[in-house]
């Protein structure tokens, strides 16, 4: 099982789709995705262990796994890329 934070202010709902796309994604590659949401205006700790982090604004800079923007899926531009982009990191081992 894959681990995935997501982590914006408040911009939950788009969180909660972001989440529910992503994991039809990667269990349509045979790949169970887990993931978390966290609202960083709440608190800024982020417990560790996860396999990759998209963050809705900048924020991170020194974590140990893969970061990427989730502004694609705030403003809809390039959501499809991103999708394949996220698939491609969580899902790449079920596909070799």
């Amino acid at each position: 099982m894959k681990k995935v934070l997501i982590a914006g202010g408040l911009c939950g709902t788009t969180m909660l789709v972001a989440a529910d796309k992503i994991e039809a994604r990667c269990a349509a590659a045979g790949v169970t995705v887990a993931v978390t949401i966290q609202n960083l205006w709440e608190t800024s700790y982020v417990r560790p262990g996860y396999d990759l982090i998209i963050e809705m604004f900048p924020y991170f800079e020194d974590v140990q796994c893969p970061v990427i923007s989730g502004k694609p899926f705030i403003n809809h531009v390039g959501e499809k890329e991103l999708l394949g982009s996220i698939a491609g990191l969580l899902c790449m081992e079920a596909s070799a």
